[in-house]
């Protein structure tokens, strides 16, 4: 995939630039410095850079931020990003204030090729990938960038399909020569690809949240096509076999579907499989959607099911829909201009 912005770059990458332009090596920190510390996206104002290296890179890279180009503000706060790349490939980034914390959902795809049978992101296919530029670039344009405080990859697309280039901007929103962001302020949430859970383990220090949203393999199936080739089974035994530090925060997210996933097996299960891989269970009402058939349980029905599976000892979390009204809940991203 070809970057068309420096912001993105590694290190490494930004050390090919000065080597191709005779720079000094040490100027590829100082680039890192302006776009990731000081977070400058106009060459111009980088003033240790020559003036001539400056108009190579400009040349390079005409344009280092693409901005935003529509937004909706929720009734509770919560704000949607409309962002439009080449090729036709549109996201949403979706901004989630509470408290002193302000949570930012990034996509990782335009689209999605899994088809989960309750998302909105699913039923639009797969238009094409990001690249860590334009994942990052969802952080950088927005206009609370300087006061986000915690990431999660749960917009639009799977993170692990697009596993190179998310990896780049986990690596980028990390390192110290980058934006030197805590890894425990990231969360990579993926419905399991067993073929790239690993090397989330092992080369990275992020949260992961599983996508479970059944406790039962058939049913699964009908929900999450994905548990024919990356059985939930073996993506928890990879990281159980991993030895998941306890510092990192490991989670499984359960969409709660009326009259689908709610019976007290199902909570007793889901509570067995939790406590089994020491993960937290992350509850979400099913967010309604005119494109998807399934129905929003009412609140009695969600408490319930919630006191259920408390019971049986497990640690689990209710958490609250946000942006309903715009779209930006959990599920329903879709990219409509």
């Amino acid at each position: 995939m070809k970057n068309t912005s420096i912001l993105g770059l590694t290190i490494s990458e930004l050390s090919e630039i000065c080597k191709k332009h005779k720079a000094n090596s040490f100027v590829a920190e100082q680039i890192a410095s302006w776009l990731y510390k000081k977070k400058v996206y106009d060459f111009d104002a980088m003033s240790n850079l020559s003036k001539n290296f400056r108009e190579q890179l400009k040349s390079d890279f005409p344009i280092i931020l693409k901005p935003y180009s529509n937004l909706q503000i929720s009734q509770d706060g919560t704000k949607k990003y409309l962002f439009e790349y080449s090729e036709n490939r549109v996201v949403e980034t979706a901004v989630i204030p509470e408290n002193d914390r302000i949570t930012v959902c990034v996509s990782s795809q335009a689209g999605c090729r899994f088809g989960c049978a309750f998302c909105a992101t699913g039923k639009i296919g797969y238009k094409g990938n990001l690249s860590a530029g334009e994942i990052l670039n969802q952080l950088a344009a927005i206009d609370e960038f300087d006061k986000i405080t915690n990431i999660v990859f749960m917009g639009m697309g799977e993170p692990l399909d697009n596993w190179e280039e998310v990896y780049k901007a986990i690596e980028i929103l990390t390192e110290s020569w980058g934006y030197d962001m805590s890894p425990t302020r990231i969360t990579v949430s993926t419905i399991g690809l067993i073929e790239k859970i690993k090397e989330l383990i092992e080369k990275t220090k992020v949260n992961i949240a599983i996508s479970l949203h059944s406790p039962f393999a058939d049913e699964r199936k009908f929900i999450m096509p994905v548990q024919n080739a990356s059985p939930v089974d073996a993506v928890l035994k990879v990281i159980r076999e991993a030895n998941f530090p306890r510092h990192r925060k490991f989670s499984l997210e359960y969409i709660l579907i009326k009259d689908l996933n709610m019976s007290k097996s199902h909570a007793a299960k889901l509570a067995e499989i939790a406590m089994f891989n020491k993960a937290r269970i992350n509850l979400i009402p099913f967010n309604a959607n005119s494109e998807l058939n399934f129905k929003t349980p009412s609140y009695s029905e969600v408490v319930k099911f919630q006191n259920e599976i408390s019971k049986k000892g497990a640690n689990v979390t209710l958490r609250k829909s946000r942006g309903l009204d715009i779209k930006a809940a959990c599920g329903t991203l879709s990219a409509n201009k």
